[in-house]
């Protein structure tokens, strides 16, 4: 009897030993590997915003093109792959990457916690600060004083989120205090052009290029009311994909490569690099 409480014992105890090997393995079965599927499909899909030049835009033959395009024509290349762009308004970046519609955003998408919880940031490579724009001759003089105007924003972006933290306070001080939410910059832009809001909030990279293709209509206030960080950005817990993808950019940096992409789109460089690399 006893012997064969201990052969059901052993037996048992192997289960359970096979079981506990076998664990790690079907995780890793189960594991999403964008990278593998981008190379079996043969096409990488991106997702960028096009109305956000010179990050994205289209050019005059109805061409994406931009810093967004270039990049993900150079990852292409590198993958041994075609390109697929995705046009991608602001608001609909993130929710487009989890729907699996697109394979990687490169999209000046910036890095905060509360994103963290939702995707995962690539190393970062690009930096901005957010202002507002206003008419030429608005009377508005400085960031504060969009207390008591009407500001107008882009829905979900870090720029909307940073205006908010102000928008609360200047509510309780001024009931005038006011904002709308846009689904693209696009839309915000029109609604300025329009007179529908005194000012709009965004990145002073974008900024910089409406201001130069609308000589003496708009000028930038401050200071400076957010600094950010930008990453691309894959689905969460897509780790071997994410991996690949920080070290293609940081080979980038080192080789001298991103900086050349960033020159050629007209796009301010600020890299993330080390000491050694010149």
């Amino acid at each position: 009897m006893r012997t064969t409480q201990g052969k059901v014992f052993s037996v048992l105890c192997f289960v359970l030993l096979v079981m506990v090997i076998a664990l790690p393995s079907a995780a890793q079965q189960t594991q999403e590997n964008t990278l593998d599927e981008v190379l079996l499909r043969g096409v990488l899909r991106v997702g960028a915003m096009l109305d956000w030049p010179p990050g994205g835009y289209r050019d005059e033959k109805g061409q994406p093109a931009g810093l967004f395009v270039d990049l993900a024509e150079r990852m292409a290349k590198d993958l041994g792959v075609k390109l697929e762009i995705v046009e991608t308004a602001g608001a609909n970046r993130i929710p487009a990457l989890v729907a699996k519609r697109v394979d990687v955003c490169i999209a000046g998408l910036t890095i905060t916690p509360e994103r963290a919880k939702v995707v995962h940031f690539s190393i970062p490579m690009e930096r901005g600060a957010m202002v507002a724009m206003v008419p030429s001759k608005s009377a508005i003089k400085q960031f504060s004083d969009l207390k008591g105007k009407t500001a107008g924003t882009v829905r979900g972006t870090t720029p909307e989120i940073g205006y908010l933290e102000f928008y609360e306070k200047w509510k309780k001080e001024n009931p005038n205090t006011k904002y709308i939410s846009y689904d693209s910059n696009a839309d915000q832009l029109l609604a300025l052009k329009q007179g529908k809001v005194d000012a709009i909030c965004e990145n002073d990279i974008w900024f910089n290029d409406v201001i130069k293709k609308n000589p003496g209509q708009f000028r930038m206030v401050g200071p400076p009311y957010y600094y950010e960080w930008c990453g691309l950005a894959v689905r969460k817990g897509d780790q071997i994909w994410l991996n690949w993808i920080n070290t293609w950019l940081w080979d980038l940096m080192v080789r001298g490569d991103l900086e050349k992409i960033y020159k050629k789109s007209g796009f301010p460089y600020w890299p993330v690099t080390p000491a050694y690399v010149k």
